[in-house]
């Protein structure tokens, strides 16, 4: 690797299947006839980025899979993330915003200036405060500013990063060297 940070926004759907097996017939040992067990196997989509738009990724992959349920996609769902990653320009610090439009869902990705962190402007700090309470979120901040090694845990995997951005956010304009 680089040793370049890398984001990753992961949305899980759930695909159903046919396992096709075989039954005996009742009274009869010899003959089978063919039956099938439907189950529900997990597919992730994920999106990679070196850019900390977690919100608007995981919105965007959200609006994908709708679209795709509704019969709208006229191209696989691999090629619209192509597009959001290859295609879609990262806007440059403090001037633009990108917006794109997806069913009713406006994604909106702007870059704030070299003087504010991206966690101010793209990230829900409600999370935290629904997750810690504010003496908690003062003493992880405590640690993370004597520069000890913090370790997040939840049983909600989904807002792991998500608060830990924020966290390290809240030390701008000073950064945690474990990061």
């Amino acid at each position: 690797g680089t040793g370049k940070k890398m984001y990753g926004t992961c949305l899980t759907l759930w695909e159903p299947y046919k396992i096709p097996g075989r039954k005996k017939k009742p009274g009869n040992d010899a003959d089978e006839e063919s039956t099938h067990h439907d189950v529900f196997l997990p597919k992730c989509v994920v999106l990679l980025s070196t850019y900390p738009y977690l919100m608007a990724f995981r919105e965007y992959l959200t609006q994908l899979n709708r679209l795709s349920k509704i019969g709208e996609m006229t191209l696989p769902i691999e090629r619209y993330i192509t597009n959001i990653c290859c295609e879609v320009p990262a806007p440059p610090p403090g001037s633009f915003e990108v917006q794109t439009t997806i069913l009713d869902s406006i994604i909106k990705i702007w870059s704030p200036p070299h003087n504010q962190p991206i966690a101010w402007v793209s990230l829900p700090f409600s999370h935290l405060f629904e997750c810690l309470d504010v003496d908690n979120i003062i003493l992880v901040w405590h640690c993370l500013v004597l520069e000890r090694q913090v370790l997040l845990t939840s049983t909600q995997m989904s807002i792991l990063t998500t608060c830990s951005e924020i966290l390290l956010s809240m030390l701008f304009p000073m950064r945690w060297s474990h990061a």
